[in-house]
């Protein structure tokens, strides 16, 4: 089981909550930091009950 999830140049500047829950069946905490223009941007998940 995937218990931490890390994405990096994600080149977003904003999701959404539907497209954060649809990327796992999971519960995952989510963080993420905007893409400055066209470079950057990383979007990290943790799953909620595997840390306490």
């Amino acid at each position: 089981e995937i218990d931490i999830v890390g994405l990096q140049e994600m080149i977003r500047q904003d999701f959404s909550m539907h497209e954060l829950q649809g990327l796992s069946r999971h519960q995952f905490v989510r963080q993420w930091l905007p893409a400055t223009g066209q470079s950057g941007g990383i979007l990290l998940g943790v799953k909620e009950d595997a840390f306490s």
